[in-house]
């Protein structure tokens, strides 16, 4: 019974910050590294800087 109270209190405490801290999540790990991958500057510096790699990557140019 108490654990059926504890974990109640849990969801209470921390149930309206879950939304905020997973789209964040969500925000920061995928959508801004897809939108950055979008930006000119972003795709010519990722292609100087595998140009430069001593060793062949397989699947990118």
């Amino acid at each position: 019974m108490s654990e059926e109270k504890d974990q109640k209190g849990f969801l209470k405490k921390f149930g309206k910050w879950a939304p905020i801290i997973g789209g964040a999540w969500i925000i920061l790990n995928i959508v801004l590294p897809l939108a950055l991958l979008r930006v000119p500057a972003v795709q010519k510096l990722l292609v100087a800087i595998g140009d430069k790699l001593p060793f062949d990557i397989p699947g990118i140019g």
